[in-house]
């Protein structure tokens, strides 16, 4: 007698803890997508503001060792940048012209230094993608020699900003 008032209790114990065991799994598989979803998200900002900073980090070096900032003529949304061969030396020292500039691509704008465009600054990463949206070397008004640099660059995976601004004093220029 004690048998059959056992048997309905197994199935009930099944059909109350298969439901329960589903959500769980359930919920563990949708923690465990959320959080590749945001690894990705984290490592494509991470890649963005890598990038950001080494573009910017040589511009700025560039522009301390300048004694002018120039807009470029030939290409669009560009600065040369007017150094002497030898910072340290005198003023007959030969002076280089050193270009950055924004070259679109696939609807990706790359930071660009000098007149080869195979070999960008910014842009070729794989996870990020990304973009610049803008780069600006502006003369302080009523400031001469003081120059205020900024890159800006866009993650086209997340659609995160990352800029970065300082202002140069090229006292090179001040002769």
């Amino acid at each position: 007698m004690r048998k059959d008032r056992q048997k309905g209790f197994v199935v009930l114990e099944a059909a109350v803890s298969l439901p329960m065991l589903a959500l769980l799994l359930t919920a563990a598989g949708a923690m465990v997508l959320w959080s590749i979803k945001y690894y990705f998200v984290v490592m494509a900002d991470a890649e963005l503001h890598q990038e950001v900073q080494i573009a910017f980090e040589r511009v700025v070096e560039d522009a301390l060792e300048s004694k002018a900032i120039e807009p470029n003529c030939t290409f669009d949304y560009g600065y040369d940048f007017c150094k002497r061969s030898y910072v340290l030396t005198p003023v007959e020292a030969q002076e280089i012209r050193k270009v950055y500039w924004i070259n679109l691509v696939e609807d990706t704008c790359k930071l660009v230094e000098g007149s080869d465009a195979s070999a960008p600054m910014t842009g070729d990463s794989a996870m990020a993608e990304v973009t610049i949206r803008d780069f600006s070397c502006q003369e302080v008004s009523g400031h001469k020699g003081l120059y205020i640099i900024k890159l800006s660059g866009q993650s086209q995976r997340t659609g995160h900003v990352y800029t970065l601004e300082t202002a140069v004093y090229l006292s090179l220029g001040r002769e």
